[in-house]
């Protein structure tokens, strides 16, 4: 569970281009943001479950031949080009997020036919139904928090939360503070697609006040809602994993304790060392 928190930070990740289309900010800036963050965070579990292994005593596995290391990575090699080709696709210009899933699904066929041959023309009706139903799913969950945005907008309930956070403080240590416990807090019970179209933002406003940087606070935001999936007591991604493992959630959430921690530990390091999300982007894009 505590791993699924790291797709949606090292690119291609979807979250980062709803916040670009939010903003206008460039997705290719936005991927690149998330590189360092996702391997800190990466490096964070992986050390968390080094430990806890050593201290069960869980079991190791027969160490794999280099031979057989080099036929899986050689096996493997046309699947992994597609996240290579999407995100130098979008990263270099050369097309946008939308051309990119176009790109992807015309690879994807090609090499299942052609190189893997375990996708044959029979397979195609079915896999577009599928595709179907899941994004008509997500159409419905954009439409519903365009909905309950306008209603918010339409309240001005995002002019008062500004209002109330900078009412507090202009100290843009304590609004990071902040903005992070609120959306953590967003991110146990809320789908992070609605929780960036309906606060992302509101909270970019404030965040602009006070200097922040747009592309540091975009990656602070998308981590904090993904974080927020694994936190006790409601986080969705505790159910998931308790559904699949058959385990009850209160063991889980226990269990799930020290990656929690090295997660957030990596957030604040995230959000009060701007360069680790934007000196990757100004090296590669310019400032």
């Amino acid at each position: 569970a505590a791993s699924s928190t790291i797709g949606p930070i090292i690119p291609p990740s979807m979250p980062m281009i709803i916040a670009g289309t939010l903003t206008g900010l460039s997705v290719g800036r936005l991927f690149i943001a998330g590189a360092i963050p996702g391997v800190l965070l990466g490096i964070g579990l992986m050390i968390v479950a080094y430990f806890i292994s050593k201290k069960r005593n869980y079991p190791k596995g027969e160490k794999v031949p280099r031979r057989l290391l080099l036929k899986e990575f050689f096996g493997a090699f046309w699947a992994l080009m597609l996240t290579v080709l999407i995100l130098y696709g979008i990263v270099g210009g050369f097309f946008s997020p939308t051309e990119a899933a176009m790109v992807a699904c015309v690879y994807a066929v090609v090499v299942g036919m052609f190189v893997y041959k375990d996708l044959s023309v029979r397979d195609i009706p079915g896999l577009i139904l599928e595709a179907s139903i899941t994004t008509a799913s997500i159409i419905v969950l954009v439409g519903l928090a365009n909905l309950f945005a306008w209603i918010l907008t339409s309240e001005q309930i995002p002019q008062m939360v500004a209002d109330f956070l900078l009412g507090i403080t202009t100290n843009k240590v304590l609004i990071i503070l902040m903005i992070n416990v609120l959306l953590l807090f967003v991110g146990t019970f809320m789908e992070t697609i609605a929780a960036l179209l309906t606060l992302f933002p509101t909270l970019l406003a404030v965040a602009l006040q006070v200097g922040i940087d747009p592309i540091h606070f975009s990656l602070i935001a998308v981590l904090n809602l993904m974080i927020g999936l694994t936190t006790p007591p409601v986080g969705v991604c505790l159910f998931v994993a308790s559904s699949i493992g058959k385990i009850s959630i209160s063991r889980i959430s226990r269990a799930n304790m020290p990656f929690l921690a090295v997660s957030i530990f990596v957030l604040l390091l995230v959000s009060y060392i701007p360069a680790l999300s934007t000196w990757l982007p100004n090296l590669l894009f310019g400032r």
